[in-house]
């Protein structure tokens, strides 16, 4: 069945809202913003749960139609069908992106060397599968993984906050804020995954409870502004003995050291990264359908598997991760803006134009009856 439930839809925001944001964000943000970092993610986080209430006033007021249905119906079809196309780049895009943070993540911290293209191709055969899937599947899959993840974090927060000095937080805005800004301006590819719920626009169950997702978001927050005020703290005057891939990491050898627990850390990277394998597939998923609903099923499909194609060749001839990071912040940063907090607000004007074009629409019945 092509539908969630609004349990699946609650766990599904939670999931989403701390995917990308922990692995490899807060080193970006310590190395970025200074001192600021802490001020920059609480900035970043209240926009992004603006983002999740865009995003659910749209699933809400659709009236059951899907987001490119409701485009299609407010503006016509060939707009609602470039719409589909941006955003199908645009997440393809982004994809790549996230894996470049897996590799970066596994290089440095599980293994002695680095994790070249060949290693992504179980996930991307699997994220292949999961885009194929009706939507149903990602709700029970956030079911099973949502418990695991609750316990990482559990398990992290545990070892790492009683030996944790927040004092190190100070002085907040030390720069006056111009780190806020500038992390704001060049970090929304870590940010923005709340629109991905769009592909489920009309397809949700619950009505005006899904903005109950808005609760599980600051859950999810509150986890990543505590466990990344650790890193904050204890590395704020030192963000130079960071390097990309080592953020929980850092956060986890902090306190625990791997002489006195073993590998902990990476049990608690394992239940973490099932977030991110969810947050993939969803990407996946909204890449396929938007290709669908541009071109067509079949050459949708066609293209998708390109894509892929396209994507694993772009991995393979990736050796500067950190590189492409960089390149991320600077090229990617305003495509992300654009298409990922623009989306909703395209998809609330649909509403409005849609129920415009209603009323006018009963209005003519009437004078015609």
């Amino acid at each position: 069945m092509d539908r969630v439930s609004l349990r699946q839809f609650i766990l599904l925001a939670f999931l989403l809202g701390m995917a990308m944001k922990m692995f490899n964000l807060p080193v970006l943000m310590l190395r970025m913003c200074g001192k600021d970092a802490f001020a920059t993610l609480l900035a970043e986080l209240v926009i992004d749960l603006v983002l999740l209430a865009l995003v659910v006033s749209v699933v809400v007021l659709s009236g059951g139609k899907g987001f490119y249905e409701l485009l299609s119906e407010a503006f016509g079809r060939p707009v609602s069908r470039i719409v589909a196309l941006v955003t199908a780049a645009f997440w393809l895009i982004k994809l790549y992106f996230m894996l470049v943070d897996v590799r970066l993540f596994f290089s440095n911290t599980v293994f002695p060397a680095d994790v070249d293209a060949l290693h992504l191709i179980p996930l991307m055969a699997l994220l292949a599968y999961f885009a194929t899937r009706p939507l149903s599947s990602a709700g029970r899959l956030a079911e099973v993984l949502t418990p695991f993840v609750v316990v990482g974090m559990l398990v992290l927060g545990i070892l790492t906050l009683p030996h944790a000095d927040f004092g190190g937080l100070r002085p907040v805005l030390a720069d006056g804020g111009a780190g806020v800004v500038k992390g704001v301006r060049l970090l929304p590819v870590w940010f923005g995954d709340f629109t991905l719920l769009l592909s489920v626009c009309g397809k949700a169950d619950g009505g005006k409870k899904l903005a109950f997702s808005l609760i599980a978001a600051v859950v999810a927050f509150a986890g990543l502004t505590v466990l990344s005020a650790v890193l904050f703290a204890s590395y704020g005057n030192v963000p130079y003995l960071l390097s990309y891939g080592h953020s929980i990491s850092s956060i986890a050898q902090y306190s625990v050291g791997s002489f006195k627990f073993g590998r902990m850390d990476l049990v608690v990277f394992c239940l973490w990264l099932g977030a991110v394998l969810l947050s993939a597939g969803m990407m996946a998923t909204f890449v396929l359908r938007s290709l669908e609903c541009a071109i067509g099923r079949r050459a949708g499909r066609v293209v998708a598997a390109a894509g892929a194609v396209a994507l694993f060749a772009l991995m393979a001839i990736t050796v500067n991760l950190n590189l492409a990071t960089e390149y991320a912040m600077v090229y990617f940063a305003l495509p992300a803006a654009i298409v990922q907090y623009g989306l909703p607000v395209v998809g609330l004007v649909a509403v409005a134009v849609c129920k415009i074009k209603g009323k006018r629409h009963e209005k003519n019945k009437r004078k015609d009856a």
